[in-house]
């Protein structure tokens, strides 16, 4: 699942849920809460330019629209659960304003609950028409639990954060030439503060992330056309074969070439199943 998390976390209609281990992101943010259980070791994130150490039996919140990313300082194991605002409904209007009091939770008696409803959830595949029901009541007592453990603040600041401002602009502009010199410019700081900055709440460099957003956008390309992989390396703004091959496996853990087999691989197996039944 991890090749494929980085290009579609933020397109998810309906909520997904994995098992996973080592797995890492570009700085990001999206509407729909996202929760990680540690179930092994422990993992390390950064939300809205803050550090958190998750250890095992504890969940990581990220809240809606916070800026957040995971790095792979230690070993651990997980269950990843992505829940867009519009799936629950009930809960939609309050935490499209409101964020989690704390990015983890500890409570040692709601994470045990937690992880019950999380693995009765993964007990499904996907959430389909005929799971989406049960599958929210189980979504539905995990919110409700976390709510009661960590608490509901004001987010309202941070809609108007930095991290978000350059977040939007670097989304909407990352297949153009993007410099340091432009950027700190246009949002009023000299190179070496927006560098600052930037390294602070990203963790990267600027090339980084911008290569990062590249390689998600090359991504798209390799499922949704058959173009060779010189010409999707060019149509998503990279300069030289070489970066977006070492940036993509960077990104995705897999070449491009694999990343392509491995999606084909994936249809074929659904478009079997279908055939027999399953």
């Amino acid at each position: 699942m991890q090749e494929f998390y980085e290009t579609y976390r933020d397109d998810f209609k309906y909520p997904s849920f994995w098992q996973d281990h080592n797995i890492t992101c570009a700085p990001h943010f999206h509407s729909s809460i996202e929760l990680i259980y540690v179930t092994e070791g422990s993992l390390e994130a950064v939300l809205e330019g803050k550090h958190y150490t998750v250890e095992q039996g504890q969940i990581l919140i990220s809240s809606s629209y916070a800026a957040h990313y995971f790095t792979r300082e230690q070993q651990y194991c997980s269950i990843v659960l992505i829940v867009p605002l519009d799936f629950i409904s009930s809960y939609s209007t309050v935490l499209s304003k409101k964020a989690f009091s704390d990015c983890v939770c500890r409570d040692v008696q709601a994470n045990r609950e937690i992880l019950h409803c999380l693995r009765h959830i993964l007990s499904y595949e996907d959430c389909e028409p005929s799971t989406a029901n049960i599958i929210k009541g189980y979504i539905y007592v995990i919110l409700g639990l976390l709510v009661n453990s960590v608490g509901l603040s004001d987010s309202a600041e941070q809609d108007n954060s930095l991290s978000k401002d350059i977040l939007k602009y670097l989304q909407n502009n990352y297949l153009s030439e993007i410099s340091l010199n432009g950027l700190s410019r246009d949002f009023g700081y000299s190179n070496y503060r927006f560098s600052h900055i930037f390294s602070t709440y990203f963790g990267c460099s600027l090339p980084e992330y911008v290569n990062t957003l590249r390689a998600r956008h090359a991504a798209n390309l390799l499922i949704e056309t058959e173009a060779p992989l010189i010409e999707v390396a060019m149509n998503s703004g990279f300069e030289s074969v070489r970066t977006f091959y070492r940036t993509f496996k960077r990104c995705f853990d897999v070449t491009p070439s694999q990343y392509r087999g491995n999606f084909i691989a994936k249809q074929r197996t659904r478009t079997q199943r279908r055939v027999s039944g399953e």
